[in-house]
């Protein structure tokens, strides 16, 4: 009767620990994009007035995304990547503007594109 006791024990903790590492694995997976990317985004489209090129810096911290670039920083939207880095977002900002966002991060570079009232552009960015 013992052994069976200290088997159903055992494998009751197993189980138990199996269950705590696999919890753990997926709180970490959510924020797999966090950290500092940098680049270049270019316009594709836009009236005058939208820089042709531009350095721009993301920090990617759980579902948030800050923005920086020549005229804004620190911007911040939203984000919420699948678990293979699409993702796609409207933001809409002070003034009632809406900034719509969609690319994917892939490995360690962002590749999106970000439409804005007057400009689009496309980011390519890498993870330092």
């Amino acid at each position: 009767m013992w052994e069976k006791t200290t088997s159903s024990r055992c494998i009751a903790l197993a189980s138990g620990l199996c269950l705590a590492v696999a919890r753990i694995s997926a709180l970490g997976a959510e924020h797999t994009f966090d950290g500092i990317y940098v680049g270049k985004r270019v316009l594709t489209k836009g009236v005058a007035g939208c820089p042709v090129e531009d350095d721009v810096s993301v920090t990617i911290k759980g579902e948030t995304l800050r923005f920086t670039d020549s005229r804004l920083k620190e911007f911040i939207m939203p984000f919420y990547p699948d678990q293979n880095g699409l993702f796609g977002q409207t933001h809409t900002g002070e003034g009632g503007s809406d900034v719509h966002y969609h690319g994917r991060v892939s490995e360690d570079v962002i590749e999106a594109d970000v439409t804005s009232p007057s400009c689009e552009y496309h980011w390519h960015l890498k993870k330092q």
